[in-house]
């Protein structure tokens, strides 16, 4: 609040109560420590806390900034079976009705630059109505091809483009698609980017897509920074997910708005082979009809693309797709920096050290060097070596329904499912135990997680019930228990001995992830106590045991981290192998925002140390710690010469950057190299200058600390 204070205090009446907040800065930072729980997880490189500065403003270009990822997609839905039947292991497709937009996840390189080949041919031969390419020559076309889907461009081929297009529209277009092709975008949403799992919708509080910390768990308050990237996973999760009844509603009544409503309503039933014969025609829609709405109208328009694209580009993008000019960025940096007073953090897992801010180091004790070998050393046991790829006889994904089919017939039997890799996507928790219930006939009811995010028990009998009030919280040798990604990490189950549980692998899978959510039924625990909890708590290595399930893709990358053919056996020591693989890339991708943080994190120090000395003004701090939110299409997309990161000029950073196996860490962010750092999970609070929200009342505070610690009590409200 002081250095805000500091940035926005233009005028003398406010100057007071700036250097009170300056005082009471500098006193905090000489007479306070900080002591930091599940420091991994406060430190962690992928937190930046945000705030906007300075009034909303269009994306540039828009609409056409919005309209064109949607007309892309409208390519991407009409050759994506082309890429299927040539790479039928690269791309994973579910296609629904004619009119919906079909589930997809690129899974190989060799598919995904298939895809971007046939767009980008497809766009220059007229197909995308934004822009009309088809009638350029064959120089101009090579040139533009080339310039749209190559990230390495000669500059004269560059040139020659940007001199055809002149200050016309088609420039600020055609860097556009550079950034969908040649950067990757479109590749990246389709592939690195898992729907309900890592990102999806929180109508709650924005109608764009915002990402996701768990399956169908959105982050607080966290959005994408990235614009492009933000305008296609928002499209993607209509697409996927459909429209609710109002916003098809508020459809029809923008629809009837129009000047020629006809004529788009076409759009809409083009294509369509479920609409009646007496819907083909918008006067034969009849919204005040019950009968109509519920069994024609929503069936056929809540997944239909044409509607979904109507109501984004009429409704969502309009209203939510704006940036900022500038931002104040604080992260993990800022917590851990040197102080008068030392920093400590308490974290249960050590997996994050190589990413700490540099002012700050991980020590664990001696005795306690060995928790993380004893921990691998339970898991290699033989009960837990049981491993299956979980697809069907064409080697496709299985379902939701198939895999708790195959699950049922597992010997010993399987009492505990998490779902540590996200997979259980198709039905929510409790109609996924109640089939489950319906398949496992010993057992008498199922725990999980609802979505209050409580513990839910369902019973035999279909009774739902609190599981602290339940009597099978103490029957657990009676019941199924299922964990979703959310809550494979500090839950408290006490389960009873022999148990078997089933751990599902998928995409982004690390060490930590993978172990936090094998101990996941107890509580949160030290790295002090973990092994005397596991023996304890969990039997690990006497009586409980785990087995592995993964789809087809994960399983090729165990092979493939194994050196393993599709006939021999996958042993855990293999999944293992493969989780620190991903982990070690995790770390590394990672880093290229760590190098990031600690460059800005040392200029805003170094700014504000100065500041507090009075060597430079408010100015100066400000060009510190202001930085640049909205960049242009140019910027992002265009050929700027890529230069060396300035991090490379801080000792401790290069050093950091190359043991990370980062020999080259450039600071132009919008290359394929650096999509990791464009879209990051921004904890997000908007402020715009000049707002201020009205004044409230102070409650009255008492000191009460030393007596509330003294006896472990604490007054209520």
């Amino acid at each position: 609040m002081a250095i805000d204070r500091q940035l926005s205090a233009n005028d003398s009446t406010s100057r007071p109560v700036t250097d009170q907040l300056l005082e009471s800065q500098r006193w905090l930072e000489k007479n306070t420590r900080d002591i930091l729980d599940e420091s991994d997880e406060i430190l962690h490189v992928r937190f930046q806390l945000v705030y906007t500065v300075g009034l909303q403003r269009h994306l540039e270009d828009h609409p056409d900034r919005w309209t064109t990822v949607q007309q892309v997609f409208m390519l991407v839905k009409k050759l994506i079976p082309q890429v299927h039947e040539k790479f039928p292991f690269g791309v994973e497709v579910q296609i629904g009705q004619s009119a919906t937009f079909p589930f997809i996840r690129i899974l190989m390189s060799d598919a995904s630059a298939y895809l971007v080949s046939l767009v980008a041919r497809h766009i220059l031969n007229g197909a995308l109505p934004n822009y009309t390419l088809g009638q350029l020559d064959s120089q101009m076309r090579d040139a533009v091809l080339s310039f749209i889907t190559e990230l390495q461009v000669p500059h004269a081929v560059a040139q020659q483009v940007q001199n055809y297009c002149g200050d016309s529209a088609l420039w600020k277009g055609l860097l556009l698609l550079r950034g969908l092709l040649a950067h990757g975008i479109l590749v990246y949403v389709l592939k690195e980017w898992h729907w309900r799992v890592d990102y999806g919708l929180d109508q709650r509080r924005s109608m764009l897509a915002v990402p996701y910390r768990a399956k169908d768990m959105p982050a607080l308050r966290a959005e994408f920074g990235h614009p492009d990237v933000a305008v296609a996973l928002t499209c993607l999760s209509y697409y996927y997910g459909g429209l609710q009844e109002h916003q098809i509603d508020l459809c029809f009544a923008l629809l009837y708005k129009l000047d020629n409503p006809t004529v788009e309503y076409e759009t809409w039933t083009q294509g369509c082979d479920d609409v009646p014969e007496s819907l083909r025609q918008l006067n034969g829609v009849n919204l005040r009809s019950p009968e109509q709405r519920q069994q024609h109208l929503l069936p056929l328009f809540r997944r239909n693309v044409a509607v979904i694209n109507f109501f984004l580009s009429h409704v969502v993008f309009p209203k939510e797709a704006k940036e900022f000019p500038q931002k104040q960025v604080a992260s993990g940096w800022d917590i851990a920096e040197k102080k008068d007073h030392v920093t400590t953090g308490f974290s249960g897992t050590n997996d994050n050290r190589y990413l700490l801010p540099t002012s700050i180091t991980q020590r664990d004790p001696p005795h306690q060097l060995c928790t993380n070998a004893k921990v691998l050393n339970y898991l290699l046991r033989p009960e837990n070596s049981s491993y299956i790829c979980a697809q069907d006889v064409h080697g496709e994904r299985l379902s939701v329904q198939k895999f708790l089919e195959l699950l049922v017939q597992q010997e010993p039997e399987i009492r505990v499912l998490l779902d540590v890799g996200a997979e259980m996507l198709e039905l929510q928790n409790e109609a996924l135990v109640a089939r489950w219930l319906e398949l496992n006939q010993n057992a008498q009811a199922a725990v999980y997680f609802g979505d209050n995010d409580r513990l839910m028990v369902l019973t035999r009998a279909g009774t739902v019930e609190s599981f602290v009030s339940s009597p099978f919280n103490q029957q657990l040798d009676q019941c199924l228990l299922y964990l979703d990604d959310a809550h494979t990490r500090g839950t408290d189950v006490k389960l009873p001995r022999d148990v078997r549980a089933a751990v599902t692998l998928g995409p982004k899978v690390t060490k930590d992830r993978l172990v936090q959510g094998w101990f996941i039924p107890f509580p949160p625990i030290s790295v002090a106590h973990m092994y005397s909890g596991c023996m304890r708590m969990r039997k690990l290595g006497n009586g409980h045991s785990v087995m592995f399930f993964a789809p087809l893709e994960i399983d090729r990358s165990i092979r493939k981290a194994a050196k393993k053919t599709e006939s021999d056996a996958v042993k855990i020591i293999d999944i293992l192998r493969w989780v620190m693989l991903e982990t070690c890339s995790d770390i590394q991708h990672r880093a290229h925002q760590w190098a990031d943080q600690g460059f800005d994190h040392g200029n805003r120090a170094s700014a504000w140390s100065e500041f507090c000395g009075g060597k430079i003004s408010s100015d100066g701090l400000a060009s510190s710690w202001l930085q640049r939110e909205a960049k242009s299409l140019e910027e992002m997309y265009g050929l700027n010469p890529p230069r060396e990161h300035p991090a490379f000029e801080i000792a401790e950073l290069k050093q950091k950057c190359m043991q990370l196996g980062l020999c080259h860490c450039r600071r132009l962010g919008w290359t394929k190299s650096r999509r990791g750092k464009l879209i990051t999970r921004w904890n997000a609070k908007s402020k715009s200058r000049g707002r201020r929200k009205r004044k409230r009342r102070p409650i009255a505070f008492t000191v009460t600390s030393k007596h509330s610690f003294r006896l472990g009590l604490y007054p209520l409200p």
